[in-house]
């Protein structure tokens, strides 16, 4: 049991926020960490802090313990910036007159562009389910298709795919609902799924129990196909999320589009998409036309000169 006013807090972003449940969980691993630090601190036990006692030595050392564990800049981040949260709470609730964790500067991690599949890469893991996997087929479809997170996937229900309009809803983050247009290959994939369930109600992929299958158990459906297909290393089905939003904006879509479909608050997040497409390209440039080729021309236009934004 963690200290109470952990789990008032953990409480609030579960019903007043909407937080993921995996959400909460990582909030509550990070606060346990806090914790367990905090207590060979001398301020109280793990389940039993004293919060009106902690400065911003407390969280700055624990930042600097994270440090020393090898943790990476994101993962600090992370934990940090769940202290500033919870604190800002406990400052709102009265508990505390400061929060000890502004003063300590968060670490921002190193800005990397997604990793996205080739077109081919991302065939070859469609085409990888054969046959006889018709429900692993129709997820990566789906993945691959829709755009969607992994939650959203694992959490769909029969109700939530309309046949006839052709249109899936999915549940986003904050509890926030899109609706997601199912295209051709996808469709077809589903549609031969569907027709092997014994019911029309219920999880969309139901395990044996009849429950919802596990986040981890759709994740390791994506992985098992990208060894098979020979994909790069590190695929996931984020992956294959941001590899439908590049392959889309490839196509001629809008970035507001991608953003609707996407389920992004906001547009500067669509936006790092951008960059992959100018990438593809300056790939394409090279490889056809005439001026790339001529003796002396730059092999890398982007160098010399930034393209406008």
């Amino acid at each position: 049991m963690a200290d109470p006013l952990i789990e008032k807090f953990l409480l609030y972003l579960g019903t007043a926020k909407n937080y993921s449940p995996h959400t909460v969980k990582n909030y509550r691993n990070d606060l346990a960490q806090f914790s367990r630090y905090a207590a060979t601190r001398g301020l109280g036990g793990e389940n039993a802090l004293r919060f009106t006692d902690m400065e911003a030595a407390t969280v700055r050392g624990f930042g600097a313990d994270l440090h020393r564990r090898k943790m990476g800049p994101a993962t600090i981040e992370r934990k940090l910036s769940a202290l500033r949260t919870f604190f800002r709470h406990l400052l709102r609730e009265g508990v505390i007159a400061k929060n000890p964790a502004l003063a300590v500067p968060i670490p921002k991690k190193p800005k990397t562009r997604p990793k996205v599949l080739n077109v081919d890469d991302a065939f070859g893991m469609m085409e990888s389910a054969k046959e006889d996997a018709p429900r692993d087929r129709a997820m990566l479809e789906l993945f691959y298709g829709c755009g969607m997170r992994i939650s959203e996937l694992a959490g769909l229900r029969r109700g939530d795919f309309d046949e006839v309009t052709r249109i899936i809803r999915v549940m986003g983050k904050g509890s926030k609902e899109r609706e997601l247009p199912v295209g051709r290959k996808a469709l077809e994939a589903l549609n031969k799924y569907l027709a092997l369930l014994p019911d029309n109600t219920g999880p969309m992929w139901p395990n044996k129990e009849g429950k919802p299958l596990a986040v981890r158990s759709v994740y390791n459906v994506v992985i098992k196909y990208a060894r098979k297909a020979g994909a790069p290393v590190g695929v996931s089905p984020h992956t294959l999320r941001h590899t439908f939003a590049t392959h889309m904006l490839d196509g001629g879509a809008d970035l507001r589009s991608i953003q609707e479909l996407l389920g992004h608050e906001s547009l500067a997040t669509t936006e790092k998409y951008t960059h992959i497409g100018i990438d593809h390209l300056m790939k394409v440039y090279d490889a056809a036309h005439p001026h790339a080729h001529k003796k002396g021309a730059a092999k890398n236009p982007v160098k010399q000169k930034s393209l406008p934004k």
